[in-house]
């Protein structure tokens, strides 16, 4: 009986922590896409609560820590944005943009707004 009741419950662990993952991805990905919304509208206040709440959903979204350090930035709360920058540099170190406004931002070389990429686009599933 202790072995069918392991069985079941390896079975339920397996079948549904994937579907889990996949639902928490995607409820990041709004969250994300919601919070560049804000971003461009010069909203900041609330697209960094957006980024935080999509970097909550995926630890592995450097993408949203990355943003959420623009957010700081733009606020004027430096300490943070390296911060959010730090966190978004341990997921994805070879983000060679992000290293050099860290760098400058810690050196005191970076100048009021920083803007970020250009190209920073809607996140799609899978990415």
């Amino acid at each position: 009986m202790k072995q069918h009741n392991l069985v079941f419950a390896f079975l339920f662990f397996t079948l549904s922590v994937p579907s889990l993952l996949i639902a928490g991805s995607d409820s990041s990905i709004v969250s994300y896409n919601q919070g560049l919304s804000f971003f461009s509208k010069n909203h900041f206040e609330e697209a960094l609560s957006l980024f935080l709440q999509a970097a909550d959903q995926n630890f592995n979204s450097w993408q949203s820590y990355q943003m959420a350090g623009y957010c700081y930035f733009q606020l004027r709360d430096k300490n943070s944005a390296l911060e959010a920058f730090g966190e978004s540099l341990k997921i994805n170190p070879h983000n060679a943009h992000l290293v050099k406004v860290y760098n400058d931002l810690k050196e005191g070389a970076a100048i009021l707004p920083l803007r970020p990429v250009a190209d920073a686009g809607i996140l799609q599933p899978g990415t």
